[in-house]
Parts: structure tokens; sequence; C-alpha cells
């Protein structure tokens, strides 16, 4: 009788261990991390900037990490608040906080925020769904302290060959340091089951843009030759979908 194989847990005890690495080391995994949160930061600004989020509106940050966006954001003006599980990871958002900006940072649990119900003008979902195991159920969390008319924007993988290889077979290679099951394919969403829980936390998808790292550049292959990402190591939008996407959704005014 064959044996039942078990799809591997996501490992998201390694954030708790990397202190100023997030903002230093280039062989660690979370060095492209760090070079894909710039064009992440412009996506964001622009989808802002298009649906009218100005500066002063509330901002969450869910899975915020060091606070790579979290920071920036507020740096430019936005009363930005960022969640993680990770109380190591908010202690060093908080280090590099920009002095002056209103961001607050807390250690908590996603699938119960301790927000009232529609309380921010958008919720950012970035490389964050596919750590989890009910992604559903935190987007119904987040849905529910968005204001109606409110944005939610999100980046996670695509269930896709392709992006096995990629973000998962190429990064270990190309990352000296990769802790273990830092991905899981099984917990990469296919665009049509994010957009079905996206639907049913009362919010309508109004774009995906598709994101992947510039393959024809010297900083892709030095990365690649010496195993450190490059400083200029880069990101770029594409229309295809079959790595990572970006996309955002508006919650409906009547459910």
């Amino acid at each position: 009788m064959l044996g039942i194989i078990e799809s591997p847990a996501i490992n998201n005890l390694f954030y708790e261990q990397l202190g100023e690495r997030w903002y230093s080391d280039d062989q660690h995994v979370i060095a492209l991390l760090r070079a894909e949160s710039k064009l992440k930061l412009d996506y964001i600004q622009g989808i802002f900037a298009n649906e009218k989020i100005d500066k002063g509106k509330r901002v969450l940050d869910i899975g915020c990490g060091a606070g790579f966006l979290s920071n920036a954001l507020a740096a430019k003006g936005f009363d930005v608040y960022g969640l993680d599980q990770s109380p190591d990871s908010i202690a060093v958002a908080q280090r590099h906080a920009v002095a002056g900006s209103l961001v607050n940072y807390a250690a908590g649990d996603a699938f119960a925020l301790k927000h009232p119900d529609g309380f921010f003008d958008s919720v950012l979902l970035m490389d964050f769904l596919e750590h989890v195991n009910e992604p559903e159920r935190a987007i119904q969390e987040a849905s529910r302290v968005l204001k109606p008319g409110g944005i939610m924007i999100f980046y996670t993988f695509n269930r896709t060959r392709i992006a096995k290889f990629l973000a998962i077979d190429a990064v270990e290679f190309m990352a000296r340091d990769c802790p273990k099951n830092f991905h899981v394919w099984h917990l990469f969403i296919k665009p049509q089951e994010l957009e079905g829980m996206v639907a049913g936390s009362g919010l309508a998808i109004r774009e995906f843009q598709g994101l992947r790292p510039k393959i024809f550049s010297w900083p892709f292959w030095s990365s690649l030759l010496t195993r450190r990402v490059h400083p200029g190591f880069g990101f770029q939008f594409t229309s295809s979908l079959a790595l990572g996407y970006l996309g955002f959704a508006r919650k409906l005014r009547h459910n």
C-alpha cells in the first residue's frame, strides 16, 4: 500500500531570526524581497493616485515584515498601520521608520484584527496570502476593516510550474542562505481562485498585473553567478500572470 505524501508546511519562523539582515544581507532570500519592494511601492502609489487614496488616509499593511512598504508609505504622508506575526520583524520595522512619519506597528493575528469595521481606506496583502493556510479567511477579515469603496491591494504567486521553478527552485539556488520551505507550491493561488475569494468577501477585482525579474540584465546573471543578490537586481511589470501577480479590488458599497 502506497503511503500518503503530505504537503510541506510553510516556514514562517525564520523571519523571527533575521534582525537587521532584512536591510543589509545580500546572500539571504530576503534580499530578493527587498529588491522587489521597490516596484511594488510604485504600483501601490499608482493605484492610490488613480483611486484617490490621498495622503493622510489610513492604510493597513498586513504581513508588513520589517516595514519596506509601510515605512516608505508613511514617509510619503499616509497614516500607516503595520501588522505582522513576528515581533522581531516589527522591532526592525520600528527602528527603520522615518523620523516624524505617521506609522504604527503591532505584532498580531491577521485573522483577528483589533480594528473596528470600516476603519481603513486601503488594506495591503503583499507577499502574505501564500504564507497562510486559510487565505480566504484572511481576506474576509481584511475586508471587514476596509471602508465601503476602499481598496485592497495584493501580491502573490500563481500556482504554475514556472512559478514553482522560478519562485522556489531558482531562488533556492540563487540565495546562498535560503530557509527550507520559505515558499511552498501548494499555497500558491491561481488568479481565478483569488477572484472567487475576494468576491466572497464583498469586493470586486479591478485589475491583475503580472510581475517578474529582469532576466535579461547583468544584475540578474551576476546574482546567479555569485549567489549574492546584486544591488541592481530589479523587477518589471508583465502582461503574464504565470509567475507573481499584483492587483487590486474595491470593496462594494452594498453587498
